[in-house]
């Protein structure tokens, strides 16, 4: 991983479009800028050529320049850039269900009509071609806020669903649909309850709910404020504190759909870019190449590749190209396993101690991986990429 990463990754995760950077909070970030990023204004140029200035290359693939440099004061602006990946890192959305969301939440996607029988559009059907990866959707269904979605492909046309064909008689024949990954929510959240604090927040035009917390039918999908898409998964989580990890989950689904967008935008061969894709879902070579180092689940011992997931040590989505499709980078792990390491309820010591968050330790109980105090050692490479492991994802002390 390029030693630049972490401010890209830092100015990607800005919602401003202008940030000033003081060069001792790069410093923390990059362990330290060069000599010549405090003697040379050119260190900070914007450099989109095949040279050696890599830190500029990571910035820009992250959608950010360097607007200007105060070398005597030591601070550095960045503005974010005016091409597509210059939006914020992502929108909201709320979206009316009606009798469909059932159906919409096991095919993960949401879809709606280009026109109405007598070819007039709405605001809420356009807004189906705005959705972008990694966008965050709260659906709203019988009075209640259900489930909270990311955006996983932007729209496609496509024909109304089978499941919608008892509206067929009022829209017209073609549509589009987005997919989003649904992630419901155990105790739902109804508005009205919340008023006092929605209703200010509410969008002035095509608002997706009444003053009063009813439903606005007319428009299906209704684009809504960051700060209203932000207290939505407050009191989400107050009302139910266990969907706090629906919403960690919610963030890491579309921060990998961004990350997978802008590899997906490269320039870089398309053979390698396909392969760092897969790699993202333990597939391609990267399975190939954990799979030449570990033989098993070190945890259950099952040893069948059709059963085992080739997870990443350090996430695909803050890895480099080169650790993404790294074998030392990699565990095959038994899916239930994968989960739990995945989303950092478990780790592992460098010595191969089994490391169990409080969180986590009546499901490990449950699921049989208690018994199991260690996994034997792992090589210098994977010990690197567990230590990021437990110092940047283990949910543990």
């Amino acid at each position: 991983m390029s030693k630049y990463a972490p401010l890209a990754n830092h100015l990607k995760a800005q919602l401003e479009d202008s940030v000033e950077l003081a060069f001792t909070h790069i410093d923390s970030l990059v362990n330290g800028l060069p000599p010549s990023a405090r003697n040379h204004d050119a260190w900070w140029a914007n450099s989109r050529t095949e040279d050696s200035h890599t830190w500029a290359h990571l910035w820009i693939a992250a959608g950010w320049e360097c607007d200007s440099v105060d070398r005597a004061n030591e601070i550095a602006v960045f503005r974010r850039a005016s091409d597509s990946l210059s939006k914020p890192a992502h929108r909201y959305w709320w979206v009316n269900h009606k009798q469909t969301h059932l159906d919409e939440y096991s095919g993960g996607y949401i879809w709606a009509p280009k026109t109405k029988k007598n070819g007039n559009s709405n605001e809420g059907y356009l807004n189906l071609t705005k959705a972008k990866v990694g966008d965050r959707i709260i659906s709203y269904a019988n009075g209640v806020i259900k489930s909270i979605g990311v955006v996983t492909h932007g729209y496609v046309d496509a024909p109304i669903p089978k499941t919608h064909w008892e509206a067929a008689e009022y829209w017209g024949s073609s549509g589009w649909q987005v997919s989003v990954e649904w992630m419901p929510l155990t105790t739902p959240l109804r508005p009205k309850h919340f008023l006092d604090q929605i209703a200010p927040l509410l969008p002035e035009k095509y608002s997706p709910i009444q003053k009063n917390g009813d439903g606005n039918q007319g428009i299906y999908l209704a684009s809504i404020s960051q700060d209203l898409g932000n207290l939505i998964l407050r009191l989400v989580c107050e009302v139910d504190p266990t969907a706090v990890q629906t919403v960690n989950e919610i963030e890491i689904e579309g921060e990998d759909a961004l990350q997978e967008q802008i590899l997906r935008s490269s320039e870089i061969p398309e053979t390698e870019k396909q392969q760092l894709v897969r790699s993202r879902i333990g597939q391609g070579i990267f399975r190939m190449r954990v799979a030449q180092q570990e033989k098993r689940c070190r945890l259950t011992g099952v040893d069948n590749l059709a059963f085992l997931v080739a997870s990443h040590i350090k996430p695909w989505r803050d890895s480099d190209n080169e650790e993404r499709l790294c074998g030392s980078n990699g565990l095959l792990l038994s899916p239930h396993v994968d989960k739990l390491f995945d989303r950092g309820w478990i780790s592992f010591s460098d010595d191969g101690r089994v490391l169990i968050s409080a969180q986590a330790k009546s499901v490990a109980q449950a699921w049989g991986l208690v018994g199991t105090s260690n996994v034997g050692a792992f090589d210098p490479v994977q010990r690197t990429f567990l230590k990021y492991h437990r110092e940047k994802i283990f949910k543990g002390s």
